[in-house]
């Protein structure tokens, strides 16, 4: 809101703002000081030349929801930071074995590779911006009014990194709907023949969510230079143009639920068809190997995208729904580590042979841990190579 010069020891009063969450039927006042000076939060602080509006008067919801709200939001930015911490040490240790390890540089394993590239930038992102909110919140509560020398606080740093942010989920999401559509291609149509070349597929994964977000950064600028907005992009995310992020991250996520439906059932009718019934065990674990597929190719990722508004009647479905969606988002990065690479028989594998031969060079008393078949080593998926078309050892 834009505020007009008033005498000292005046107030002055103005419709609420036309934002989402507030109501416009509503007021919201500002006072002078009879020093000539706006009010800050408190009636001695002058810290700020522009003082202290106070827009929780013009909330939707009443005082006692939004507390329980920010309560609810505060437990839930302690399991993000959690889940970001163990996302960024479980995707540091995969992408060092994937890289260090020749045996393991096949497309399927450099496809993970990129997916967990992706999710690492904005769990850096993530945990870089967390940690200056907290030292933004300690500095304001020392000296109330003066923020410091934060990203939060320098306006083009703050901005710059959220549209990072962004860049890397758009990313993530591109590798997520490739990670579906290589396996829905191995297992349902069969159309690649030999190794797929990665360069194409880093060019796509990479290059075209940087058009898409530049796409919405103009339509942003554009529309902000029209009007005065709140600093570092306000809350970017509620705005209608945001769509232009959403829509698409949402048709990646549809079309990704559709090709595991896809391949479920062109596994059961396979589980359906066989006899043996050792491979109608296998046919029922690379079905259950699918399903567990879906936190990996970003269906959980929907819960980010619904809004959902804290009201009296509904603060205990508000407070479930947080921590669920909190835990599969800011978790997805540990619990692909965990999928694509600590329990792949195939890493493990090669990670044992290299751990022998380490022992033997240099003549370790060890005990020599008992290797898998070679027809036993599979890939990520736990699904039937394109190759042969029969379905592994789970």
């Amino acid at each position: 809101l834009c505020w007009p010069a008033i005498p000292a020891n005046t107030s002055f009063t103005l419709p609420c703002p036309p934002l989402k969450g507030l109501d416009t039927t509503k007021t919201v006042t500002k006072y002078c000081h009879n020093s000539g000076h706006w009010v800050g939060q408190t009636e001695d602080d002058f810290s700020n030349p522009s003082g202290w509006t106070n827009y929780y008067t013009c909330m939707l919801i009443d005082w006692e929801v939004i507390e329980k709200a920010q309560s609810i939001a505060r437990g839930a930015r302690n399991l993000e930071f959690v889940g970001l911490a163990l996302s960024f040490v479980g995707l540091i240790t995969a992408i060092i074995i994937f890289s260090v390890f020749r045996r393991l540089r096949v497309f399927r394993n450099q496809v993970h590779l990129q997916l967990m590239l992706a999710i690492l930038l904005t769990v850096v992102i993530r945990l870089v911006l967390y940690v200056d909110q907290i030292f933004t919140q300690r500095i304001d509560t020392i000296k109330p009014g003066q923020v410091g020398t934060t990203i939060n606080s320098m306006n083009y740093l703050c901005e710059a990194f959220y549209v990072a942010l962004e860049y890397g989920k758009t990313v993530a999401f591109a590798w997520m709907f490739i990670e579906g559509f290589y396996l829905h291609n191995i297992v349902v149509v069969t159309v690649f023949e030999g190794e797929p070349k990665m360069l194409k597929y880093i060019i796509a994964g990479w290059g075209i969510p940087l058009i898409h977000v530049s796409v919405w950064l103009i339509v942003v600028i554009v529309k902000n230079a029209y009007r005065k907005t709140n600093r570092c992009l306000g809350n970017y995310y509620l705005e209608p143009e945001f769509w232009i992020m959403d829509g698409v991250r949402l048709s990646e996520l549809l079309i990704n639920f559709i090709f595991l439906l896809n391949i479920i059932r062109v596994l059961w009718s396979k589980v359906k068809e066989t006899h043996s019934v050792r491979e109608r065990q296998q046919m029922k674990k690379s079905v259950k190997a699918a399903l567990m597929l879906i936190p990996l190719l970003g269906t959980p990722n929907i819960l980010q995208t619904i809004p959902f508004n804290p009201t009296t009647n509904n603060i205990v479905g508000f407070a479930i729904f947080t921590y669920v969606a909190s835990f599969f988002y800011m978790f997805q990065g540990f619990m692909v580590a965990v999928l694509y690479c600590f329990t792949n028989r195939e890493v493990v594998n090669v990670i044992k042979c290299s751990w022998e031969r380490y022992c033997l060079k240099h003549g370790f008393d060890h005990r020599h841990l008992p290797l898998l078949p070679k027809s036993q080593q599979t890939g990520t998926s736990e699904l039937p190579n394109r190759r042969t078309q029969s379905t592994p050892n789970l």
